[in-house]
């Protein structure tokens, strides 16, 4: 549940930042536009590795192979926003995240990697909301009129629906994995009390 949860919010949160930014990209030099994808693509690929790591927990080659694929497609479109360098800045970096998340995702033990992916979330959500803010100040300082812009609060309900989508998956998981535990337990306390 968790990792269905994680995965729609990467794929929601990155569909919402290549639509929201892609009418005032011009409000961001190449450079800016460069540094923002490198940040994006490197964080979007961790958590993408971690996510498919934690999907085929034990099988390294193959979650990384599609960890960077996946990674790569992701940081194609973050970068294609700000031009042709700021999308191979974004893939190197998508490369480099992509592989880091796999291999911590698989090196940890099953019970931790709930604990991750909750981390890997919340790290996630703060580069987009931070990268969002960036642009909408860069607007906010190109504007010549007086009229003050109203920041909208539709970004901040999606955040917290997030945040709480992403407590109840893991809730649900706590509580599933405990049940699975009492049921094991159980089991075994019969087959030895049979012997």
């Amino acid at each position: 549940m968790l990792i269905t949860i994680s995965t729609l919010v990467v794929i929601c949160y990155t569909v919402y930042f290549v639509i929201k930014v892609h009418p005032k990209k011009q409000l961001v030099n190449q450079m800016v536009g460069k540094s923002i994808s490198m940040a994006l693509g490197m964080v979007s690929s961790l958590t993408i590795g971690v996510l498919i790591a934690s999907l085929l927990h034990g099988q390294l080659a193959i979650s990384t192979i599609l960890a960077v694929v996946v990674s790569a497609v992701v940081a194609y479109f973050i970068g294609t926003l700000f031009g042709f360098l700021a999308v191979i800045e974004s893939l190197a970096a998508s490369l480099m995240g992509s592989t880091m998340g796999a291999m911590l995702a698989d090196m940890l033990p099953t019970s931790d990697i709930s604990f991750l992916l909750i981390f890997m979330d919340v790290i996630y959500l703060t580069s987009i909301i931070a990268t969002v803010e960036f642009i909408h100040k860069k607007l906010i300082e190109k504007e010549t009129t007086s009229v003050r812009i109203v920041k909208p609060y539709s970004f901040v309900l999606m955040l917290t629906l997030s945040f709480l989508l992403i407590g109840v998956a893991t809730f649900l998981d706590i509580n599933h994995t405990e049940g699975k535990q009492d049921i094991n337990t159980h089991n075994h306390h019969m087959k030895m009390n049979e012997e």
